[in-house]
């Protein structure tokens, strides 16, 4: 069942995912909450949250104990829910608890060996579970959705076992499960062997800028390098050493994503899929035209992107744009924002979300919400962690920057979300699939542009706004579709028994980049193989378009609500869009968003995106005119 019994996996791979994410241990003096986690809103000291893992410990057995008697009543079948239920919201807090004190103090090792306590009896937790989806397919629908006619807190179950229903044909026999779950490990060997050749042991060149300085061709080298390094050469030279590792490792890569897809195949069809697509959009019902409308409309809509590029060659006065200027500067604008002017700011853009909307957003402000600034051992970026029954848990590294401002803005989107829809649906719908979940943030991300915009005076400060906004969509739109198109490809070449290696991946790559980049662009020979830099290939299958599609959707939404003809139709869909919020995953997403306004099987969202992209270059040509640019 999808939130009951894969509840257990979701935890798993919650620690995987936030291992990396690294508040302070509480010291014996009483923190300032207006700008650190309130940890104690969760437990109140480690005693407390050892005496619940000991109780979780006694209750994993009982899971057993329902094996074989889910069909026998309504009563029973209940019972099992609700003391799943109760299991898995305890789970959660016991992690959140060490997750979040392990991210602002990650030099802490008692942190980490909390959370292998936790790994530990999770996955004790996963061995007790596993039969759990396996018996409920052999109890009849009907007989279900008979009970639930009758037993009201039954019926809270039934989108959930719809759900399940809709997929029973897939799911795979108990002990065929078991086989595949002793080979997990194995299997799993392509996705560690691509961490250890992307990360442990690549090693990068060393780079000479112009000014003699040599730095290592790393990530962060790199990207400081070509957004604040105003020679050309120096950009260059940086973006072609980061290449060489991969290129150096080109069959190497090659062979683990063919391995991968591979495997990816083979269990799609041992489950009785047509593909690998249909495997990854069935869980959620999302149907294919929503995938293949999102290229479609992304690829044969890329001219506002190849005009930005011709804009920003034609501010950098450079007489040949490489990819390695992508990220510089056009104006020399370097505002600075301290947290409470922030807080300010973001709370003005927000106010048209109305009040109701406006009181939750204060409630974020008032002390143990979210932890502010940098600090030895904090990891670093930023994210938003609801917490069903408590409140979310925002982190962020304030560092005065407009982007940070953005980024408040943002995970404060994600926050509202995570609390709306808590407190108008039970535990099993508090969530959201990911084709919805980006959605409140990069609203609250066009609200907060549009309302800086509205109150600036500095011509170079609209050029910053712009070109943040326009990057934004490149990289969470087009960018995205451009990486889901390549997926797309491989992915069928394989379904097709067609030969693949590491020419072939170069080839699709490339064609994909030129149709969306176009052909100003200089590329260098190598630059075709800097497919395998891109993770999300390698750790998910067919994740990427999530992003884009999410962002088309927020853009949609709020396309219908600033652009309304009037002020009742601008209520009317705004209301429309605080109800998908309160929603939760009471439905499949792509109806819930046709319900608030958004019909994902048609062009128009995707349409709206490339709408905003051609108004946002256009008017940055206007202001790069302005200041004499260009």
């Amino acid at each position: 069942m999808k939130k009951l019994s894969l509840t257990v996996g979701l935890i798993l791979i919650g620690i995987v995912s936030m291992n990396a994410q690294n508040d302070k241990q509480q010291k014996a003096e009483t923190p300032d909450y207006r700008y650190n986690w309130n940890f104690t809103d969760i437990y109140p000291n480690f005693d407390t949250w050892a005496k619940d893992l000991e109780l979780i410990k006694l209750d994993i057995p009982k899971f057993l104990e329902y094996k074989g008697k889910l069909g026998e009543s309504a009563e029973k079948m209940l019972e099992f829910f609700e003391f799943s239920e109760k299991v898995n919201k305890t789970a959660e807090r016991l992690y959140v608890y060490v997750s979040l004190q392990k991210d602002v103090d990650g030099k802490n090792p008692m942190y980490s060996n909390k959370e292998q306590e936790l790994q530990t009896v999770f996955i004790q937790m996963g061995m007790n579970t596993g039969w759990i989806s396996p018996e409920l397919a052999t109890v009849p629908s009907e007989k279900v959705y008979k009970w639930m006619e009758t037993n009201p807190r039954l019926a809270v179950y039934k989108h959930d076992m719809e759900s399940f229903y809709r997929l029973q044909e897939h799911i795979l026999p108990e002990a065929t499960q078991n086989i595949i779950t002793q080979f997990s490990s194995a299997l799993d060997a392509t996705s560690r062997i691509y961490t250890s050749l992307s990360i442990a042991d690549i090693e990068y060149q060393k780079v000479k800028l112009s000014t003699g300085e040599e730095l290592i061709a790393s990530p962060a080298n790199a990207n400081k390098v070509f957004t604040s390094n105003q020679n050309q050469d120096d950009r260059k030279r940086m973006g072609d050493a980061t290449r060489v590792p991969f290129l150096k490792a080109k069959n190497t890569f090659a062979d683990i994503y063919l391995g991968m897809l591979q495997n990816r195949w083979a269990s799609a069809k041992l489950q009785g899929y047509k593909s690998c697509l249909e495997r990854v959009l069935a869980s959620n019902n999302i149907p294919k035209d929503v995938y293949t409308n999102l290229l479609k409309v992304a690829s044969e809509n890329s001219q506002p992107l190849q005009k930005y590029y011709e804009l920003r060659k034609k501010a950098l006065k450079l007489e040949k744009y490489y990819g390695s200027d992508n990220s510089v500067e056009l104006v020399d604008f370097n505002k600075t924002y301290k947290w409470e002017e922030a807080v300010g700011v973001v709370k003005e853009a927000l106010k048209p979300m109305g009040e109701d909307y406006g009181k939750l957003l204060q409630t974020a402000f008032q002390g143990g919400w979210i932890d502010v600034h940098e600090k030895p051992g904090k990891r670093t970026g930023a994210y938003n962690m609801s917490v069903y029954g408590l409140h979310p848990y925002i982190l962020m590294n304030w560092d005065e920057t407009r982007d940070n401002v953005f980024t408040l803005a943002h995970e404060l989107g994600h926050a509202m979300h995570g609390l709306m829809a808590n407190s108008n649906q039970p535990m099993v719908y508090s969530g959201s699939a990911t084709v919805v979940a980006e959605v409140a943030s990069t609203f609250n991300e066009n609200m907060l542009l549009d309302y800086m915009l509205a109150k600036s005076t500095d011509p170079k400060e609209k050029v910053a706004l712009l070109v943040q906004a326009i990057d934004n969509i490149t990289g969470t739109f087009y960018r995205q579709a451009q990486f889901a198109e390549f997926e797309y490809k491989v992915h069928e070449m394989i379904e097709q028994d067609q030969p693949i290696n590491a020419e072939t991946f170069a080839q699709i790559y490339n064609e994909s980049d030129i149709q969306y980049n176009g052909t100003m662009i200089e590329r260098a020979e190598d630059g075709k193989y800097t497919w395998s830099r891109v993770p999300h290939f390698f750790n998910y299958s067919f994740y990427v378009y999530n992003y884009a599609v999410s962002f088309s959707s927020s853009s949609s939404l709020y396309e219908q609500v600033a652009k309304a003809k009037d002020k009742k139709s601008a209520q009317i869909a705004l209301d429309k869009y605080l109800t998908l919020l309160k929603s939760g995953s009471n439905d499949y997403p792509v109806t819930l968003l046709q319900k608030a306004g958004v019909d994902l099987t048609t062009k128009e969202p995707f349409l709206a995106v490339t709408r905003r992209m051609e108004m946002l270059v256009n008017q940055l040509e206007k202001e790069l005119k302005a200041i004499g640019k260009i």
